[in-house]
């Protein structure tokens, strides 16, 4: 077997990745342009500029915002905020008692007792 064999698989698998990437980069530009610009003949203009500018000369900088947003709109930038930030802290001893956001216990301590027939909560 080469040993180059898996890089070369890897490199094969990105540039197929980066086609995709750069199709659905395609289909958001024109869709954005379809709901923004009414006159036909700018969106063509405007699909084509923004389309070569984009997929040809900025793809190495545009590509990684791209994924990024994808990542923001699936909702899987939520699951990594909450794996390494919110998180961090939940095993460390005090935490309730240090923490800024408390779990209510001293609200429910501090509440006046509800009376019969008096209103709710005081």
């Amino acid at each position: 077997m080469n040993p180059a064999l898996p890089f070369l698989l890897f490199t094969e698998l990105w540039t197929d990745f980066n086609l995709i990437l750069k199709v659905m980069v395609l289909l958001t530009i024109i869709s954005w342009v379809k709901n923004h610009v009414t006159s036909p003949v700018m969106a063509v203009v405007i699909t084509g500029v923004l389309s070569i500018i984009i997929l040809f000369d900025f793809w190495r900088f545009f590509g990684g915002i791209y994924v990024l947003y994808m990542l923001v709109m699936f909702g899987i930038s939520g699951v990594i905020v909450d794996f390494f930030f919110v998180t961090q802290n939940m095993g460390a001893p005090g935490h309730v008692k240090n923490s800024p956001v408390s779990s209510g216990a001293e609200f429910l301590a501090k509440r006046p007792m509800h009376r019969p027939g008096g209103p709710p909560g005081g």
